[in-house]
């Protein structure tokens, strides 16, 4: 019974730890941007010249731009030039760099021309959900389910601040076990930020003030993610 008590305290203490990290207002916070494709994986078609590929990683240095004299986050791309990321080395580039945060940026396409909007994934739990026993997988769960919380926190956030470029085309938060999110130790989402196979929309994400719109929502979306948040 003691033994039992010892294990819950020490449960208890890791959970204040988590939700209550020691000098968290002085931490600095590493955000991973993914540039979605890149080299001979274009990604779809926006002109005869213009691919995903270009569009992702045009929004992501200037996300990267605008958050350069920030004072306590970092930002880190997945690329930086045309050239192919493996899934595997985008995911080992936010292991190394630690990230508190991982955005992966892509362009949809189909369900029709009249389909448009922006979508939002996060990641379903790695965790089966099965009774837990030992303070370690009580511990895993915890971390697991504190990592998805933040996941919707975050979601929310760059759905409000997209929802000012692409007014009424938010096409809500979707919880799908998608390959780029699985798996991470950071918050991740990614932001699919409209559709290639919608004229409106094809037309908005060539244009360089569209890119430098999407760009400063997200930059407002990280900002106050981490503004408001007492446990990264």
């Amino acid at each position: 019974m003691i033994a039992e008590s010892k294990r819950l305290m020490r449960v208890v203490i890791l959970f204040i730890l988590l939700i209550f990290p020691v000098s968290a207002a002085a931490a600095r916070h590493m955000v991973v941007i993914d540039p979605g494709h890149g080299g001979s994986d274009t990604g779809v078609k926006l002109s005869k010249s213009v691919y995903e590929k270009d569009v992702t990683l045009a929004i992501a240095k200037l996300v990267r731009k605008n958050l350069s004299n920030a004072n306590d986050i970092d930002v880190r791309l997945t690329r930086l030039d045309d050239k192919n990321v493996s899934p595997v080395n985008r995911k080992k580039i936010a292991g190394k760099s630690d990230a508190d945060l991982f955005i992966s940026l892509h362009v949809n396409a189909g369900f029709g021309m009249k389909a448009k909007g922006y979508e939002i994934y996060y990641p379903v739990s790695d965790i089966p959900s099965a009774k837990k026993s030992s303070s370690g997988e009580i511990l895993k769960d915890m971390t697991q389910t504190r990592r998805l919380n933040n996941c919707v926190r975050f979601a929310q956030i760059v759905q409000k601040n997209m929802g000012k470029v692409f007014p009424r085309e938010g096409r809500g938060l979707i919880n799908a076990p998608v390959l780029g999110l699985q798996s991470l130790t950071a918050p991740a989402v990614l932001l699919e930020m409209g559709f290639a196979t919608n004229l409106e929309n094809k037309k908005k994400l060539r244009d360089k003030k569209i890119q430098q719109a999407i760009a400063d929502a997200l930059t407002r979306s990280i900002k106050k993610y981490f503004s408001t948040d007492g446990t990264s």
